[in-house]
């Protein structure tokens, strides 16, 4: 999925699901994030600046023989493969998630070699169809950007992500699967576990800490070729229920999805920034902002969204809020900033402002670009937010809006919250 009519060489996510036949809702999760963004691309700037900017890559079933067989009421994880396990018809196939070829079968109990295992790896690395078709695929689409040795990190910089879906059991996880040892690039995928848990609230941990595995996807995108790798496993169980996945599951993850969306340009350095929480106005409605008016912007960025289960992550004070209007920042787009609505930008979390003069906007849609940098000088994902101008309106009176604190029986208040539509508020009493 992506613009065509935009070109250039456009950072990709790679989502893959149902490697595992009884995994029932990772299909249906897949297919429900491309028809969201596709049917939201002309009503939600996020999903329309994703197209545009992004290739969002979705292979939505890599195992549908094996889907077959899980469909007549079996529990069946391999694929369909006649080959292995003749004796019993009922355990024939090789778990794909045992078949990459980089580090298969490295293991102590990672896989079988037991043609009738639910876990059997298969006769050789990537020997089966289904398994050659994917490493083919995501080869050709990011490249090898790791060094040779197991200890080689790849670049900071480096752009792509791959997100394996399976489930069960509410985890977010992230290599390595066969040891405790924290991969040369660990650090950064474990920050963006821990970001990307905070949407779904599983559980964020190092694969092999679920239980040890080789010859698994993340061995092919990152350990072959650098590419930061995480592997969601949704729900509580194989066949989920429907009101489960609809009211749970479905809602939840696709929150997590859209999130990896945005951070693939540098999905080691961006999650560890601060996110765009709310966008909002003063002074009238963004969807419907007179001309001959101007509202005050409020946005507030937070630099401490991370699931704390099982650890936590460094955050830093919110530094700067930067807004770019209909010019992205990739587009040449000059920042303005805004100032901190408490008079400084000194907490985790924080709330900023800037005064819109809609005259000096054109009548239509708008497009704002807003990010935010912490204190450390990481800037976090973009957030967008359409808004409208429309023509001018009659006069309105200004909105008194005030604070106050008090210290037994002294007091003092704040106006400064009064806002005129149609001009700068000159004075209050």
């Amino acid at each position: 999925l992506t613009n065509s009519q935009v070109t250039g060489d456009k950072p990709k996510l790679f989502i893959h699901a149902a490697m595992h036949a009884r995994e029932y809702a990772t299909s249906p999760l897949v297919l429900q994030f491309a028809k969201d963004l596709l049917s939201e691309r002309d009503t939600d700037a996020d999903s329309q600046w994703l197209l545009d900017r992004h290739e969002i890559h979705l292979l939505l079933h890599m195992n549908p023989d094996g889907r077959k067989k899980a469909e007549t009421g079996l529990s069946w994880r391999k694929n369909a493969n006649q080959n292995y396990c003749g004796s019993n018809p009922n355990a024939i196939g090789t778990d794909l998630n045992r078949n990459f070829s980089w580090g298969w079968n490295t293991v102590d109990g990672g896989s079988s070699g037991n043609e009738c295992s639910d876990i059997f790896r298969g006769p050789s690395a990537g020997s089966e169809p289904e398994t050659q078709a994917v490493e083919t695929y995501v080869r050709a689409l990011f490249g090898d950007h790791r060094g040779p040795n197991r200890t080689d990190a790849a670049p900071d910089t480096t752009q792509g992500l791959h997100i394996d879906v399976h489930s069960y059991s509410e985890l977010v996880l992230w290599p390595w699967g066969g040891t405790n040892t924290l991969a040369p690039n660990g650090a950064a995928m474990r920050t963006l576990g821990r970001k990307l848990a905070r949407f779904n609230g599983y559980m964020p941990m190092q694969s092999v800490g679920l239980y040890p595995t080789d010859g698994t996807s993340d061995n092919l995108s990152y350990g072959e070729l650098g590419i930061p790798h995480m592997t969601f496993e949704l729900g509580t169980d194989f066949f989920q229920s429907c009101s489960s996945y609809n009211n749970k599951v479905l809602p939840d993850s696709l929150k997590a999805l859209k999130y990896a969306a945005k951070i693939v340009e540098a999905p080691y350095l961006i999650p560890s920034g601060p996110d765009i929480t709310d966008i909002s106005s003063v002074g009238q409605p963004l969807n419907a902002i007179a001309q001959n008016y101007r509202i005050t912007l409020k946005v507030t960025a937070s630099d401490d969204r991370f699931s704390r289960r099982g650890g936590t992550e460094a955050t830093q004070d919110i530094s700067e809020i930067a807004l770019y209007i209909d010019d992205a920042p990739w587009d040449g787009g000059q920042a303005t900033l805004l100032t901190a609505s408490d008079g400084s930008f000194d907490e985790k979390t924080e709330q900023g402002e800037l005064q819109i003069n809609a005259n000096d906007l054109s009548l239509g849609q708008h497009t704002l670009y807003l990010k935010a940098k912490d204190s450390s000088g990481q800037w976090g994902a973009l957030s967008a937010q359409f808004i409208k101008v429309v023509p001018p309106q009659a006069n309105r009176a200004p909105q008194a809006s005030f604070s106050y604190q008090c210290d037994e029986l002294t007091c003092q208040f704040d106006a400064s919250a009064s806002s005129d539509p149609d001009a700068d508020t000159r004075s209050y009493q």
